[in-house]
């Protein structure tokens, strides 16, 4: 019951900064935490004694998002996805190296302009295409979702009690 409580509040959304511009960009409209479930998929719970349940997620970024915070380069540059690089993502894999390699291989001029990757095909006349933003840090807004209100704390505990009564 708690588990389920948790997922709804990823499920509406309530409070939510809304998508960052670029975001929306990349990824289209929608709303934050919901692009593949698998934050809201992974809130589970277990009894880990006769008398406790535990709810929590194995997934590793659960924290960021539910507290915010900021996400710095390893190296030189975070990449970025620009818009339609989801779909070659799909396509050659997840990280920049592979689709970069990928589109190298189909004969595409990959190249720096500032701090955006582009590409272009090798023809005469062929439009750039941006393929990624580069970025020292990024911040990621407090998206408080792991909590119990008054009321759904409540409802849990009679819940109980009528169990037990």
């Amino acid at each position: 019951m708690a588990a389920d409580m948790i997922r709804s509040h990823i499920y509406r959304g309530e409070g939510f900064d809304p998508l960052a511009p670029a975001t929306a960009e990349y990824r289209g409209q929608g709303q934050p935490l919901q692009d593949t479930s698998t934050l809201r998929d992974s809130i589970a719970s277990e009894m880990t004694a006769a008398d406790t349940v535990s709810v929590g997620t194995t997934v590793r970024y659960a924290p960021l998002h539910n507290s915010g915070g900021t996400i710095r380069a390893k190296k030189n540059w975070l990449f970025i996805p620009a818009s339609g690089v989801r779909t070659l993502e799909r396509r050659f894999g997840k990280s920049p190296s592979k689709v970069i390699a990928a589109l190298k291989g189909m004969d595409y001029s990959i190249y720096r302009v500032g701090r955006t990757v582009c590409c272009r095909e090798n023809e005469k006349g062929a439009k750039p295409q941006t393929l990624y933003y580069l970025k020292n840090s990024v911040e990621i807004p407090k998206r408080e979702f792991f909590y119990l209100s008054a009321s759904e704390a409540e409802t849990i505990f009679k819940e109980l009690t009528d169990d037990i009564i």
